[in-house]
């Protein structure tokens, strides 16, 4: 999905390798225009925020056609509360191993809220974030210099601050999410798509 604003076209590559070559694709006109760049495609549907409103609406892939359309009550749009790049990144889909999320848990059948969280990170010094099994990670910039600064426990509904560091290569993310499926943190940084893999350390503990 190139650009963040009013775009309509969505290109579907069968590998990354075509992807990297430009070939080999399928091509989707939606329906809706979208705004923003926090898109993600679950369960064979891509999910997205429809420009100029705080509607988010499910486009199935295989059948070429929107399943659904929902407002996400007490959502900004239009720059309200954008990350600190802006470019109508108000909402955030992600999909982790536990869901379908918009920092809110969503059911993904009727993109009805199921839970909310207020996390109390200001959106607009947040750089970009990702759910990982529960837990949303936020950058503290989209600029070089970045770190994975914040983590908020959906379970526990705790946070921390972090000091992980993140190598911005090309000093500008406009998108992070993350796989579940390839443990990989993909961005769109400046022109160049960048894949991070991702190492998961499990604490134990013991009542030993």
């Amino acid at each position: 999905m190139d650009g963040y604003y009013k775009g309509r076209r969505v290109l579907e590559y069968r590998t990354m390798g075509d992807f990297t070559k430009g070939q080999n694709f399928v091509q989707h006109l939606l329906p809706h225009p979208w705004a923003g760049t926090g898109h993600v495609v679950y369960n064979g549907s891509l999910y997205y925020n429809k420009h100029q409103s705080n509607i988010l609406v499910q486009y199935h892939f295989r059948s070429r056609s929107v399943l659904l359309q929902r407002s996400l009550s007490g959502a900004g749009y239009n720059n309200t509360f954008p990350y600190s790049w802006g470019g109508s990144s108000d909402i955030d889909l992600m999909a982790d191993e536990t869901g379908l999320w918009v920092v809110s848990r969503l059911d993904p059948g009727s993109l009805e809220v199921l839970q909310s969280w207020d996390t109390g990170f200001p959106k607009r010094s947040a750089g970009e974030a990702f759910m990982i099994c529960g837990t949303l990670y936020v950058t503290n910039s989209h600029l070089a210099g970045a770190k994975v600064h914040f983590a908020y426990n959906t379970n526990t509904s705790t946070y921390e601050y972090t000091d992980i560091p993140f190598h911005n290569q090309y000093s500008h993310i406009s998108m992070m999410d993350y796989n579940p499926r390839e443990r990989a943190l993909y961005t769109w940084n400046n022109g160049h798509q960048v894949l991070y893999n991702v190492t998961l350390f499990h604490v134990i503990q013991s009542d030993g």
